[in-house]
């Protein structure tokens, strides 16, 4: 059975670098497909600058009259040196009058014939949730939801402006598994924590990870000492998901099954 995983928060909260990494982790020992639903600044030309991209996009798949598992495939930037993980996003250039509007219903059916297509799926949604149907249709459909929560008063008051949008059960808030994010050393962490409530884990922000990300290398290994906090919450955050240990040993590569349209989908 795939696993479908959601990572929201607000705007600048690490949505990205979290989703790349826990994606390289389980890609280790699963295929997994990375799915970005950012069209203000789609991430793919800065997450991988060095992959092929050319005529591939996620705006292309939400304005097909009729979506096939092959026409996804088609769309997905593969790495040479990994070949369990792809990534699916808006090309660079692309914004919000680049395709025509999509359907909640192709939303869900995008999210579902991906969820047929690896072990694992890690979308990495908007901070704008009201705007986006993609966002939206993931938080609802995902079986773990990570919402990350920033470490300055600009990132609650992102909170407390959005939780009245999404009351609706469907959402299942009061499962997500919250993780306060890019925290710094010198950072009052309980009184940040307070604003929050439960928080399950925290990442802090090391000068690696900040340079991984300004030369687009987080599909890197943190190795620096400083970064070894945040490989240990990331562990702990992988066993919560998977309930599985890490395993550094790579044995599957990303093969491509035999599709077959499944009826309802």
């Amino acid at each position: 059975m795939s696993k479908i995983i959601t990572i929201w928060g607000s705007p600048n909260s690490g949505k990205t670098t979290l989703s790349i990494k826990l994606a390289k982790e389980l890609s280790k020992n699963n295929n997994v497909i990375m799915l970005s639903t950012d069209i203000v600044a789609p991430p793919v030309g800065t997450l991988l600058p060095y992959a092929k991209e050319k005529d591939k996009s996620l705006g292309k798949l939400l304005e097909m009259v009729t979506l096939t598992q092959e026409d996804i495939l088609n769309n997905l930037i593969t790495l040479k040196d990994n070949k369990n993980i792809a990534f699916l996003g808006y090309a660079q250039g692309e914004n919000y009058k680049t395709y025509a509007e999509h359907t909640v219903d192709r939303a869900n059916e995008l999210i579902v014939n991906l969820s047929h297509l690896a072990d694992y799926i890690i979308i990495d949604s908007s901070s704008f949730l009201q705007l986006d149907l993609l966002s939206i249709a993931s938080l609802k459909l995902a079986d773990e939801v990570i919402r990350l929560c920033g470490s300055d008063l600009k990132s609650v008051s992102y909170f407390k402006s959005t939780f009245p949008l999404l009351i609706d059960k469907s959402f299942n808030i009061n499962n997500h598994i919250n993780v306060l994010s890019k925290l710094e050393d010198n950072e009052p962490k309980s009184i940040i924590i307070n604003h929050y409530g439960n928080i399950y884990f925290d990442l802090i922000y090391t000068k690696e990870l900040f340079i991984q990300y300004k030369e687009g290398l987080l599909i890197g290994e943190l190795t620096d000492k400083q970064s070894s906090s945040y490989n240990n919450s990331l562990e702990k955050l992988l066993f919560k998901i998977t309930g599985k240990v890490k395993d550094s040993k790579s044995k599957k590569e990303f093969k491509l099954p035999k599709f077959k349209k499944k009826k309802g989908v």
